[in-house]
C-alpha cells in the first residue's frame, strides 16, 4: 500500500467516524441542537480535524443523511428484491418507509432537511435525489401489480404525489407521538387497498 494510498484510508475512516457520531448525536437530540464540538467529542476528534473533512455543520447533515439513506437504500433493495407478490412488496415498503418511533435517525433527518430545503441548496438536492429512489422503487412496485393483474390499472403520475404526502403525513405523526407505527402501516395499507383495489394486509 503506497503512502497516498494509505492517507486516502485514513481520510475515508476519518469521514466515516465522523458520520458514526453525527448519527450517534442525532439519535439522542434534536437536530437543532447539535453542533460541531458535540460531533468532534464524540467521534474523538478536535472540531477543526472534523471541519478539515466536512467543512461545516451543514456539509456534516447533508453527508450524514445521503450515508442514512444509502444503508436503508441497500437494506430496501435486499428487502424487497426478493418478494415477488406485489402486495407484499407495497406492505415492506410502507413499513420500511415509515418512522421506527420518534427517535428514527433518518426521518429526524427528512425534517431538518425539509426546513432548510428552502434556503440550502445542498440539502434541498440531497432530498430530492433520496426522494427520487423511494419513488422509483413504489413505481415499479405499482407497475408490476398492474402487470401481474393484481393491482387495478392507475396512472402513477397521479397516484404517487398524494400517496407520498400521505406516507409523510403519517410519518410526521409517528414521530410527534400523535399517531403509532402499526396505526400508520394500517391506514397507508387500507388507503392503498381504496386506490389500488387490494385487500390491505394486517
Amino acid at each position: 500500500m503506497t503512502d497516498r494510498t494509505r492517507t486516502q484510508e485514513r481520510g475515508r475512516q476519518a469521514r466515516r467516524t465522523v458520520l458514526e457520531a453525527a448519527l450517534a448525536e442525532i439519535a439522542e437530540r434534536p437536530v437543532a441542537e447539535i453542533q460541531v464540538q458535540q460531533i468532534a467529542d464524540r467521534a474523538g476528534m478536535s472540531p477543526a480535524r472534523v471541519l478539515y473533512y466536512f467543512q461545516s455543520r451543514d456539509r456534516i447533515l447533508a453527508e450524514t443523511f445521503r450515508w442514512s439513506e444509502r444503508m436503508l437504500a441497500e437494506r430496501r433493495a435486499l428487502e424487497l428484491d426478493g418478494v415477488t407478490d406485489p402486495e407484499e412488496r407495497l406492505d415492506r415498503f410502507i413499513r420500511l418507509y415509515l418512522p421506527e418511533d420518534s427517535h428514527d435517525v433518518s426521518w429526524k433527518l427528512w425534517l431538518e432537511a425539509w426546513l432548510r430545503s428552502v434556503t440550502n441548496d445542498e440539502m434541498s438536492r440531497t432530498a430530492d435525489e433520496i426522494d427520487t429512489g423511494w419513488m422509483r422503487d413504489l413505481t415499479a412496485i405499482i407497475d408490476d401489480g398492474v402487470a401481474s393483474g393484481v393491482f387495478r390499472p392507475v396512472a402513477v403520475e397521479e397516484f404517487l404525489p398524494w400517496f407520498n404526502a400521505l406516507l409523510d403525513g403519517l410519518a410526521v405523526h409517528v414521530l410527534i407521538g400523535r399517531l403509532g407505527r402499526d396505526r400508520a402501516v394500517r391506514t397507508a395499507l387500507g388507503h392503498a387497498a381504496d386506490e389500488l383495489r387490494i385487500a390491505p394486509t394486517s
